[in-house]
């Protein structure tokens, strides 16, 4: 089995375009619609160990990167495993596209949210682009609910990073937290709006006024605290 030649066979030359436009990226891309990807691996899974499959992969193309993340998150295997397994490949994410399909495809915290929140707090510690940007989308992916809101409001306070992919990052999840509880986090922003990058906090509010899930009579509100 060769995953690179089948890989080339689903080429897209014209989604091979845009992807270069959208996603800068050291790994060569071939231009394979995320779709596929996930077939694919659904496909390998059932006819192939997870462990076999992780070692014949490499790090050639975007695509292969891709496809690992996108195993790592479906094999069925235990906890300590998928921690395993993501701590390794962290280090490949150099893209906002593998680092958000990665996080979606991590449906096993759903049910360990609070052991892995254990993890993505250690993980939140290393300050380069991709692992900061993993500990942002996973807390919206997963942790934005009753339980976790205050925990993950807090954790958008004194972000350090400069990194556009990170502040988008950061921008997201505050939007998010506005549709899931819009009082709470309304009072935040307001409390802490000098502890938020200031770009940070207006892309945030920017987002909000473009979902669809908020009404027209809180993004009113939102209108008033653009910080000039």
């Amino acid at each position: 089995m060769s995953i690179l030649t089948k890989l080339n066979d689903k080429k897209d030359k014209e989604y091979k375009k845009f992807q270069e436009r959208i996603c800068h990226t050291k790994y060569k891309i071939l231009g394979i619609k995320i779709p596929i990807l996930r077939k694919y691996a659904n496909e390998l899974l059932k006819n192939y160990n997870y462990h076999d499959l992780l070692s014949q992969i490499k790090s050639n193309s975007y695509e292969e990167v891709m496809l690992e993340g996108i195993i790592i998150g479906k094999c069925q295997t235990s906890y300590e495993e998928k921690l395993h397994l993501i701590t390794n490949f962290l280090p490949k994410i150099d893209n906002w596209a593998v680092c958000d399909i990665f996080c979606s495809e991590l449906k096993f915290v759903k049910d360990n949210l609070a052991n892995f929140n254990i993890f993505l707090k250690v993980t939140s510690q290393n300050p380069k682009e991709y692992y900061q940007r993993f500990y942002f989308v996973m807390l919206l992916n997963y942790y934005v609910n009753n339980e976790y809101i205050t925990d993950v409001l807090n954790s958008t306070l004194n972000v350090k990073s400069n990194y556009y992919y990170v502040k988008m990052a950061v921008s997201w999840l505050l939007s998010v937290c506005l549709v899931h509880d819009f009082p709470k986090t309304i009072n935040f922003l307001n409390k802490h709006k000098n502890e938020i990058d200031k770009w940070t906090f207006n892309k945030a509010l920017q987002k909000a006024l473009e979902s669809l899930q908020i009404s027209p009579k809180n993004k009113e509100v939102i209108k008033t605290m653009k910080i000039k």
